[in-house]
């Protein structure tokens, strides 16, 4: 309404300010009467239908506005459950890698223990080679001289004698 009476005086006041003759000589008047018949006879017939276009439009804003709502809080939940699921890898990958650490270490330790036995095992087998090898060179410089003595006639023995160098030799 208000906006009507502002319309009214923007168009009335100018042309009475202007006006060189008074209002009764003017059709001003009567103008201003079929005017506002005009409106009346138009807000009459057409107010409802203005109004249905103007509420349909508003529904139809706010139908926009509530969808945009809606996709605005669809996607601030998935960036939300995104940002969750993305926290929840970030700790899974912190556990495997401290798993993956903590195995490895494991490994080490288990192979180094068993490259420490496989040591002495070694040592021990050479150890015992060693002394098989001096075992085998004795007996066989006992072998070759009792070979050589007994080839030899310079040399001659008794049972005693045979029988004690025999006895070192299983020895």
């Amino acid at each position: 309404m208000k906006k009507f009476l502002c319309i009214t005086l923007c168009v009335v006041f100018p042309s009475l300010l202007l006006a060189s003759a008074s209002i009764e000589e003017s059709d001003f008047v009567q103008r201003v009467i079929n005017f506002v018949i005009f409106v009346a006879i138009l807000w009459y017939f057409a107010f409802d239908s203005i109004k249905g276009i103007f509420v349909n439009r508003k529904n139809a804003i706010a139908a926009r506005l509530q969808e945009a709502q809606n996709n605005f809080h669809k996607v601030k939940q998935e960036k939300e459950a995104a940002q969750k699921r993305l926290e929840e890898s970030k700790e899974r990958a912190k556990s495997i890698i401290n798993a993956a650490k903590q195995e490895a270490y494991l490994v080490e330790q288990k192979y180094n223990d068993q490259i420490k036995k496989d040591i002495e095992t070694l040592k021990y087998a050479l150890e015992a080679n060693i002394e098989f090898e001096q075992r085998k060179a004795v007996q066989e410089s006992v072998n070759k001289l009792l070979n050589e003595l007994i080839k030899s006639d310079d040399v001659r023995l008794n049972k005693e004698e045979y029988v004690n160098i025999i006895t070192k030799r299983i020895s």
